[in-house]
């Protein structure tokens, strides 16, 4: 059997930060404008609040940017999964028979959906892909239908729904390749 690759850019851990950061940042100014607007004035609660939803924002980033996947292969009956925690690159070989995969919905406040992001479960061991909304959407589809097809397992429906979901939103993003 040959060896099927998938990757993304791989980021360092500054930049995945910075990335996150922007994404969270309109979050950050919405809570820090609440206790101007809460409390009329600016005192020592404006202040005690605004450095708790600065260091909650931060310590998200922080665990959300540690852990990156970048690659993914399928060989045999294996899958091989590299990514890097901070900035130490890290491969963890699985079994496919001994994992299990996931397709998870990202949502936002509003109830829009985000992104998706695949997770891989072991006994052991949990990693999940497109934690940064970095990888393509296509690949993502892909990923999940090769895996399903080397395990032998079926699509059920609530994985179709997810799968049609992402779909739509890689047509919508141009990132569908025929």
């Amino acid at each position: 059997m040959e060896k099927t690759i998938f990757e993304t850019e791989k980021i360092p851990f500054k930049e995945r930060c910075k990335k996150d950061i922007k994404i969270k940042f309109f979050g950050i100014i919405i809570f820090a404008s609440i206790p101007i607007f809460s409390f009329g004035e600016f005192n020592i609660m404006s202040i005690l609040f605004i450095l708790f939803f600065l260091f909650v924002f931060i310590s998200i980033t922080y665990d959300e940017s540690k852990e990156f996947v970048y690659k993914i292969e399928f060989e045999n009956e294996n899958v091989k999964i590299s990514g890097s925690n901070f900035d130490n690159d890290w491969i963890e070989k699985f079994e496919i028979k001994k994992v299990n995969i996931h397709i998870r919905k990202r949502v936002s406040k509003t109830g829009s959906v985000i992104g998706y992001k695949i997770v891989f479960k072991s006994a052991k061991k949990k990693i999940t892909l497109n934690r940064l909304n970095n990888w393509n959407n296509f690949a993502l589809l892909q990923i999940f239908t090769e895996f399903k097809k080397l395990k032998g397992e079926k699509i059920t429906i609530d994985e179709k729904s997810l799968i049609d979901g992402i779909k739509k939103k890689a047509e919508n993003e141009g990132e569908w390749k025929y």
